[in-house]
C-alpha cells in the first residue's frame, strides 16, 4: 500500500508540474471560454447561439465580449435597437469564427470596422451592422441563421463570409447544459459526463492531451485539392447552401453578397472553382481571399497559437469591403460592374 501511495503521489506531482508548465506555455489560453452558448429554441437547424445580454465574458481566442439583446456580439452589453429609421442602412453579417472575430477585440472585427468606415466616408445613410456569425458554423448553419434570425433586424444587405472549410458540414458542434460546445472526436466520451467535463475544462493540461489524441485518432478533415478542374465531392454537395442563401435573401427582399475570406497558408486559389460557380449561378461575390499573401504567418495570426486572422487582417478586409459596398450597394462613387 505504501508503494501504491508513493506512486500515486508521484503521478499527482507530475500532473501538477505539467499543468504549471502548460499554463506558463500559454497554449491552452485560446481554448478557455465561459459558458456563453445556449440552444436556439426556434429551430433545430441552428444548434447553438450566444446568450443575450452578456457583459465582459470570455469567448474563444482569449477575448472578452459583450452581447446585445439578440445574442449578437456587440460593443455594449444588452444593447437594444429602435425601429429602423428611414435613412438607416442595415447590414447583417453571417459566418463562422473569422467573421465573429475570434482572437480580436469587438471594435477590430471587420464587421465593426466596415460600419465605422461607411459612416465616416458618407453621410447619406446611417449604417448599422449586426454580426450573426458564430464559431464553427458551416454554410448549413449560416443559411439557417439567414432564414430564422436575420429577419429580426430587417437588413438591407446580407453578407455571408466564408472560408473553404465552411463547406465541411460535420464541423459544427452542439451545446451542453452548461453552455459549452460539445465537439466529437476524443471529446465524445466525456461529452456523456458533463460534470466531469466541466472539471476538465479548468485543467489546462487536458487541452494539450485532447489535441494530441485528436491528431492520432480523429479522421482528418478533407483537404481542398483541385482534381481535373473540379473541387472535392464534399464541397460540391454542400454548395447547394449557397444557392439556398441566394433564394432566401432574394425572397425576403435583401441585397446579398458572398464574401470569400483569407485563410492562413492559402493564396486564394482554393476558391477558384467555387467562384466559377458563383458566376454561373449569378451570385454576387467579393473575393478577398488572396489578402493572406500580404502578411507573414506571424502577422496573419491573431496570437501565437491562434490561426484566426489578426486585427490587421480584419482591417484590410474591411477597407476593401467598405469600398465595394459604397460603390455597389450604397451607390456612392463610381459604380463598379457587378461580378
Amino acid at each position: 500500500m505504501a508503494r501504491i501511495g508513493k506512486f500515486l503521489l508521484c503521478v499527482l506531482a507530475i500532473i501538477i508540474c505539467l499543468e504549471v508548465l502548460v499554463r506558463v506555455w500559454g497554449y491552452s489560453e485560446m481554448y478557455l471560454y465561459d459558458p456563453i452558448y445556449m440552444p436556439y429554441a426556434k429551430s433545430k437547424e441552428i444548434p447553438y447561439v450566444l446568450k443575450p445580454d452578456l457583459a465582459n465574458v470570455r469567448a474563444h481566442g482569449n477575448i472578452y465580449i459583450n452581447t446585445d439583446e439578440l445574442g449578437l456580439r456587440s460593443l455594449n452589453p444588452g444593447e437594444k435597437y429602435p425601429p429602423k429609421s428611414p435613412n438607416e442602412y442595415r447590414i447583417a453579417f453571417i459566418g463562422d469564427s473569422v467573421t465573429f472575430g475570434v482572437g480580436v477585440a469587438t471594435k477590430d472585427t471587420y464587421a465593426e470596422v466596415v460600419q465605422a468606415n461607411l459612416n465616416r466616408l458618407q453621410d447619406r445613410y446611417r449604417v448599422k451592422v449586426f454580426n450573426f456569425a458564430e464559431s464553427s458554423y458551416s454554410v448549413k448553419e449560416m443559411v439557417a441563421t439567414l432564414k430564422y434570425r436575420v429577419p429580426e433586424v430587417s437588413p438591407d444587405l446580407v453578407v455571408m463570409g466564408i472560408i473553404i472549410n465552411d463547406f465541411y458540414l460535420d464541423r459544427t458542434p452542439g451545446v451542453d447544459k452548461w453552455g459549452y460546445n460539445t465537439f466529437g472526436g476524443p471529446s465524445k466520451i466525456v461529452n456523456k459526463f458533463p460534470t466531469i467535463k466541466l472539471i476538465l475544462r479548468n485543467l489546462h493540461l487536458s487541452y494539450v492531451i485532447r489535441d494530441v489524441l485528436a491528431r492520432i485518432m480523429e479522421k482528418k478533415q478533407p483537404e481542398v485539392q483541385l482534381m481535373q478542374g473540379k473541387m472535392p465531392e464534399w464541397i460540391d454537395e454542400s454548395y447547394r447552401y449557397i444557392i439556398d442563401f441566394k433564394k432566401i435573401a432574394a425572397a425576403d427582399g435583401y441585397q446579398y453578397l458572398v464574401l470569400s475570406i483569407p485563410t492562413l497558408g492559402q493564396d486564394g486559389s482554393q476558391f477558384r472553382h467555387i467562384i466559377n460557380n458563383f458566376k454561373r449561378d449569378k451570385i454576387p461575390y467579393f473575393d478577398v481571399s488572396p489578402l493572406s499573401m500580404d502578411f507573414t504567418e506571424s502577422q496573419f495570426r491573431a496570437s501565437r497559437y491562434d490561426f484566426h486572422p489578426s486585427a490587421s487582417v480584419h482591417r484590410q478586409i474591411s477597407d476593401k469591403l467598405s469600398g465595394y459596398i459604397m460603390k455597389k450597394y450604397l451607390e456612392i462613387g463610381s459604380v463598379e460592374k457587378a461580378k
